[in-house]
């Protein structure tokens, strides 16, 4: 393989919040151009798009769309086999993960603090908010304490579909990119942030994780689930591994790098087992807590 020339990088490593040295990854598509730190092993994309692209021209469910039926049609026995393998884990389990590890998390919350009237829930990067209604619709059935529900959102289109099914809740969507959103938040106000498939589309993921701490009541959890590079099937798969998504993927995290991130931010990581970063798994979970 062809070594690519060492150069600095236009933009910050998202792990260290400066410019460090880098080299191209084999992994590069067309304009988009992902590079790897050479002290930190941070990969990511070093020219992502604005904020303003995310917003319309790259939302989520544009990106997503247009990438399932790329996949479908480049290999469509891997697409129908991954899709097979989905429909049977959702029937053989009745809620999808993050909604277990939520609920879990929101009762060790009460247990702990004693809490008995409400609960609040902040949810960066909801897309269409079904993950976070079903978690807080659940919680309050089970326990009767009253979930405030927050939901966080870019893309224009899926912050105002996500505003209808809140405001059933009592809870509410505010229609911004990540930093902005929080910012907004009264500090000391949740006890439960998630970031479920959100930081690898984050453009300042440090500064956002140290915003979403100061968020949080002392004591409070924060979920975390990226793509994790370092997994097996990316080795396999190299370019076509699922967890490339151009270009709205702009962070590629390993578990090492994301326990870097969690702790540089101000958090302590409360959880990552081995379940949780299995190299066999596409994904890596982590929980940390302020």
């Amino acid at each position: 393989m062809q070594m690519i020339q060492i150069g600095n990088m236009p933009r910050s490593n998202p792990l260290t919040g400066n410019q460090t040295p880098v080299k191209e990854t084999p992994y590069s598509s067309g304009e988009w151009k992902l590079v790897e730190c050479l002290e930190t092993g941070m990969v990511f994309l070093e020219n992502p798009p604005e904020y303003s692209q995310l917003v319309e021209e790259f939302a989520w469910e544009k990106t997503f769309e247009e990438e399932r039926i790329r996949r479908r049609a480049k290999e469509p026995v891997v697409a129908f086999t991954s899709h097979l393998s989905k429909s049977v884990r959702q029937k053989m389990q009745k809620r999808e993960r993050i909604e277990r590890v939520a609920f879990r998390i929101l009762s060790r919350l009460v247990n702990e603090k004693g809490i008995k009237d409400r609960i609040t829930i902040i949810d960066v990067g909801c897309g269409t908010g079904e993950k976070l209604c079903s978690i807080s619709s659940y919680f309050q059935e089970k326990t009767g304490i009253l979930v405030s529900p927050v939901g966080i959102e870019i893309s224009a289109e899926l912050a105002r579909e996500t505003s209808e099914k809140l405001s059933q809740l009592g809870g509410r969507c505010v229609h911004s990119s990540a930093f902005e959103g929080l910012k907004r938040l009264e500090n000391d106000s949740a006890d439960l942030a998630i970031f479920c498939s959100y930081l690898e589309h984050e453009v300042e993921p440090l500064e956002v994780l140290r915003t979403a701490t100061c968020k949080l009541k002392k004591g409070g959890y924060v979920i975390i689930k990226v793509p994790n590079f370092g997994c097996w099937n990316r080795y396999v798969r190299q370019k076509n591994w699922c967890g490339f998504r151009y270009p709205d993927h702009v962070n590629y995290f390993t578990p090492r790098t994301l326990t870097r991130m969690i702790e540089t931010s101000g958090l302590k990581l409360w959880r990552m087992n081995l379940y949780d970063r299995l190299p066999t798994n596409d994904s890596v979970w982590a929980i940390a807590r302020r």
